[in-house]
């Protein structure tokens, strides 16, 4: 028997789905950037990378905010980012004490590529979907996110 070529709409296999959906979308990142030439950039950063791009230099804790990352994760993603060229840590011109994180010139050139990459990633994701079953699937697991934060 031939496995199916994709995966059954089982609403008891939500998470099987959803981690299916990134791993593919993480994977077909990842080759989009190795076909551009870009390399030293996972998937995993993207998100880091946008909020700088969208809101200029911030602190660990405003990003760890922005992406619903743990402050540790996102200092090790930082320290990545860092040690490849695409962010600086500074310090903050009105408390010392904060480091904030902002991108560098090489990660400012790239901008361009790193859009062009997410478009074509999200036209991947959303093939065969009208604009109503768009907003309707965001909407949706939007919903489905937020019923963690109700504890």
């Amino acid at each position: 028997m031939e496995p199916p070529k994709t995966f059954e709409a089982n609403p008891n296999a939500i998470l099987f789905l959803v981690s299916r959906l990134q791993e593919r979308a993480f994977r077909f990142i990842a080759a989009e950037l190795k076909n551009l030439g870009i390399e030293g950039i996972e998937p995993s950063h993207g998100a880091i990378l946008r909020q700088l791009s969208v809101y200029g230099p911030l602190s660990m804790s405003r990003l760890a905010n922005l992406i619903d990352r743990t402050k540790p994760t996102v200092t090790t993603l930082v320290n990545k980012l860092e040690r490849r060229g695409y962010v600086k840590r500074i310090a903050d011109p009105e408390d010392n004490r904060v480091v904030n994180v902002r991108l560098t010139d090489k990660a400012i050139a790239l901008a361009d590529e790193f859009e062009q990459v997410s478009e074509m990633m999200r036209e991947r994701v959303f093939k065969n979907f009208s604009p109503a079953e768009r907003h309707i699937l965001a909407e949706y697991l939007g919903r489905a996110i937020g019923n963690f934060r109700d504890k």
